[in-house]
């Protein structure tokens, strides 16, 4: 991934990258695998239960999609469940989403979710207003800007700040100053960029915040939405 938030320091440049991915994705086809991916992920939770926490990727082109998902739940008791707009077409104001998002209230699940466009972004929002028992984590800070602009109400809302070379120190600071060091959750979005988690980790520690804030950005926020045991 070039250093796209380098160069555009206050831009939202995933933007950019959404783009790029819609493209590739519908070149390739690669969403058909998005269902099978889940059970590859599986098999590693089989193999190291101590290091790995899966969340189901939601395919929503799956005519089946939420029969899999109780069927798969009962047996895995997967974690959380993943969205991603520019693999698979839909709309947050849609009777699937909220389907999708009762089931992870009913279970107190949490949704990761990737945004395609300023249009979800509304969406989300709108929906975030009425819906304050589901847990939303937003991937790459998209649409931070937003969010500030309506001075959105976020009390079950998370931001995932993954990557470096798509969220500058700007906009990181901009969250921090706005929502604090409590809705900001580590990421490193790998495999995509290079020692994400190395530089990712150096730029939280030399924030210049305090350390209670360095360890709920590193891993207590997501250790208490997951309800780990992090002591």
């Amino acid at each position: 991934i070039p250093e796209l938030a380098r160069a555009f320091p206050k831009r939202n440049v995933v933007r950019i990258t959404n783009a790029a991915t819609r493209l590739v994705i519908s070149v390739t086809g690669a969403s058909k695998h998005i269902y099978d991916g889940n059970f590859f992920v599986r098999s590693l939770v089989e193999r190291y239960p101590e290091r790995i926490i899966q969340f189901y990727w939601a395919s929503t082109s799956r005519a089946d999609l939420m029969n899999e998902m109780h069927s798969h739940y009962r047996e895995w008791k997967f974690a959380g469940i993943k969205l991603h707009q520019c693999w698979e077409t839909f709309r947050i104001r849609s009777d699937l989403f909220e389907q999708i998002a009762q089931f992870a209230k009913d279970r107190d699940l949490p949704i990761f979710i990737h945004l395609s466009s300023k249009r979800d972004v509304r969406e989300l929002a709108d929906y975030i207003e009425r819906n304050y028992e589901v847990t939303i984590i937003i991937g790459h800070l998209f649409g931070l800007e937003y969010f500030i602009a309506v001075k959105a109400d976020l009390q079950n809302v998370f931001f995932d700040i993954s990557s470096p070379q798509l969220i500058s120190e700007y906009r990181l600071r901009l969250a921090l100053d706005h929502y604090g060091a409590e809705k900001l959750i580590f990421g490193t979005d790998t495999p995509y960029g290079s020692n994400n988690l190395g530089k990712g980790i150096k730029r939280i520690l030399s924030l210049g915040i305090s350390d209670e804030q360095k360890q709920r950005i590193l891993g207590r926020n997501i250790a208490e939405i997951l309800r780990l045991d992090h002591t």
